[in-house]
């Protein structure tokens, strides 16, 4: 027994078909997907020596910096401004596509201090 198909049935499969295709290209393509760098932010922590921080991603932790980078020993940042406003550098940096460049003095950027150490 031979079933056919209603052309009712066939255009509401076209339209389905259609919709499917439409709503794939958009969340494929046009839709922006989110990235980590929109999800980097930062914490900071008391240690032994002074200030930290951490870089994290969706609440995963990606850098942990209990100290100040490019200097010898174990001290950490001053003040926990200090190192929230050198992890607020970092996130800019990977934002930007660049690396930090720990121990050196970044170029300042627009509504970010710079806080390297003296």
């Amino acid at each position: 027994m031979t079933r056919t198909i209603s052309k009712q049935h066939m255009l509401v499969l076209l339209a389905a078909i259609l919709i499917a295709a439409g709503s794939s290209f958009y969340f494929l393509v046009v839709q922006k997907p989110a990235t980590p760098a929109n999800n980097l932010h930062y914490s900071t922590f008391k240690t032994e020596h002074g200030w930290g921080y951490d870089i994290l991603v969706n609440d995963r932790i990606v850098i942990h910096q209990p100290m100040l980078p490019g200097k010898a020993g174990f001290n950490g940042f001053t003040t926990e401004q200090e190192a929230g406003t050198y992890a607020q550098n970092v996130i800019e940096s990977i934002k930007s596509g660049t690396h930090p460049f720990f121990g050196q003095k970044q170029t300042q950027r627009s509504g970010v201090s710079s806080a390297q150490s003296k």
